[in-house]
């Protein structure tokens, strides 16, 4: 009698461990899946980020490229009206970054 004692004893928590195993499991499933979702959420975030970054460094890039552009025209047209004046002002130029550099 002792033995089936034992046995339904040894029954009873093996039942409860496995209970308590498939409760345990069904929770980390539900946190991995939790887990999961936050990842991706992240990751998207992250990745709206980058591409509204790479839309402004393109835009930023554009306008500097404009900026430039007219900015060199302007000097070609300087050096075009004047080019006694630009003619000098590269020889002074030169002279001081002579005088400093060499």
């Amino acid at each position: 009698m002792a033995t089936s004692k034992t046995t339904d004893i040894a029954d009873d928590v093996a039942d409860a461990a496995a209970s308590t195993g498939h409760r345990a499991g069904a929770q980390a499933r539900h946190a991995g899946a939790d887990l999961g979702d936050t990842i991706d959420r992240t990751a998207n975030a992250g990745a709206g980020g980058v591409r509204r970054a790479a839309r402004k460094t393109v835009a930023a890039h554009d306008a500097a490229a404009v900026e430039f552009d007219g900015r060199a025209e302007s000097l070609e047209d300087a050096i075009r009206r004047n080019p006694l004046a630009a003619a000098g002002a590269a020889l002074l130029i030169g002279v001081v970054l002579g005088r400093f550099f060499l």
